[in-house]
């Protein structure tokens, strides 16, 4: 179902800047649906580097998920590290963050956009929908994402 939320360039932008490597490169973005309800936007404030690329990360990413605002939903694209095979990899997630504080109209919207936002980062390997810190845990997120 297509809510008619588009997503903002700044957005594709940043996306791109989260899949780049190199010394430019986000580790991860934070995105919300807009005030008028028309576009996917940044999150201002929520954008991250990361200097380095270890298995400390998991933890920085209960940090940022934490953060998340109780009384609203984002999206979040991360590109999370993990080991497979004995090698350090990483690859691009995207999680929903629907509290269940919020009114359903809302949670309805950021469920009936996220294709919207799907199509404009494709290469996200894994999707997860959560309501609290606890719904995303490390193992299950690197078991997701050694399959692919």
């Amino acid at each position: 179902m297509a809510s008619g939320v588009a997503v903002d360039d700044c957005a594709k932008n940043i996306y791109q800047l989260v899949k780049m490597h190199g010394k430019d490169k986000l580790r991860y973005a934070v995105l919300r649906i807009s005030d008028d309800l028309k576009k996917i936007v940044v999150d201002d404030e929520k954008m991250g580097t990361s200097e380095r690329m270890d298995m400390e990360e998991p933890a920085h990413f209960m940090d940022v998920i934490r953060e998340l605002p109780s009384d609203d939903g984002r999206y979040m694209i991360y590109d999370y590290p993990f080991e497979k095979e004995h090698r350090k990899c990483s690859k691009l997630i995207l999680v929903m963050w629907v509290p269940s504080t919020i009114p359903i109209k809302k949670k309805m919207l950021y469920a009936s956009s996220k294709d919207a936002l799907k199509k404009a980062c494709p290469d996200t390997a894994a999707e997860f929908q959560a309501d609290c810190a606890d719904d995303l845990c490390h193992d299950e997120i690197v078991a997701k994402l050694v399959k692919i």
